[in-house]
């Protein structure tokens, strides 16, 4: 089964900037950016953009991409019985097809999802 999900550019945008932002040192940024983290756990696609930045944005940089993977990987351990199918689905299809990433720290990170 082929799912088709496109995020909307803004809140990919947005998302994007945040995960930058959550790279800070500073600790007001980095307590700023977990209650967006929160805040946005209550959309069901949050998901789907984080496996997207993921496995699909490879203009970002690695340490952005592979921070979007383990935050998914944390939303799925703590909220699993919650996600609805059709997300756990586009996760599984987008993890499959990034199995062979040029990048070994994405393939590390689709492989602990």
């Amino acid at each position: 089964m082929k799912m088709d999900w496109t995020p909307d550019e803004d809140g990919l945008r947005q998302i994007l900037q945040l995960l930058k932002e959550s790279q800070s040192p500073d600790t007001n940024t980095q307590r700023a950016v977990q209650q967006k983290l929160e805040e946005l756990n209550k959309f069901p696609d949050f998901n789907n953009y984080l496996i997207f930045v993921l496995t699909k944005v490879t203009s970002e940089d690695e340490p952005t991409r592979s921070l979007s993977g383990l935050i998914l990987k944390n939303n799925v351990k703590a909220d699993f019985e919650r996600i609805r199918g059709d997300v756990m689905d586009f996760i599984k299809q987008s993890c499959l097809a990034a199995v062979g990433d040029p990048s070994p720290l994405i393939r590390a990170t689709v492989g602990i999802l």
